[in-house]
């Protein structure tokens, strides 16, 4: 049995928080781990195996993560440790329509005041409904921060303009209302 917590259960257990006897069955052999933040080095090997993990389990095609995208990824604290690595290479993957570059991880990675930037999650539908419900958000947001320039917004998420153009028009995102100052 393998036992993972951030707190210090022998404390807990001296302040009557946590049952002793419990302590005793589960403290056998202890590891002490570093936070992932104290250990950004090992993120790009992380990332490998999360990614082809994700991919086996969904049957997804491989994709490839940027060397930048890497960088980006070693940039963040990881307040969530590995688990949260582990999370936001599977949305990663959702988004990404060729390999996953550094602009999408900075759309993906939370703001610097720990909000993320990311739509909450839509909770009803199919996972491709949710799937498109968030890329069209995504897209939207990206719209407003370039003033719909589609060259700009295009770079940003990654894609060739022409992609981008196809995928507003399939998520029913329509530009001209935009542009004229509608949504």
């Amino acid at each position: 049995m393998i036992v993972a917590t951030h707190r210090n259960l022998h404390d807990l257990v001296k302040k009557g928080v946590f049952r002793e006897d419990l302590y005793h069955r589960i403290y056998a052999f202890p590891l002490s781990l570093p936070p992932l933040r104290d250990r950004d080095g090992e993120i790009p090997a992380l990332v490998t195996h999360f990614a082809a993990q994700v991919c086996e389990v969904n049957g997804w095609k491989p994709k490839v993560f940027l060397p930048e995208a890497i960088q980006e990824l070693q940039r963040y604290s990881w307040p969530g440790n590995v688990r949260e690595l582990r999370n936001m290479v599977e949305r990663l993957l959702l988004l990404a329509d060729g390999a996953v570059d550094a602009a999408l991880v900075r759309l993906a990675l939370p703001a610097g005041d720990g909000e993320v930037q990311v739509m909450a999650p839509v909770q009803s539908g199919s996972l491709a409904e949710r799937t498109d419900a968030f890329e069209r958000e995504q897209i939207l947001a990206e719209l407003k921060r370039h003033h719909q320039r589609m060259t700009d917004t295009a770079r940003a998420l990654g894609l060739e303009r022409s992609r981008l153009y196809k995928k507003c028009q399939a998520l029913g995102i329509d530009l001209r209302a935009m542009r004229s100052g509608g949504a």
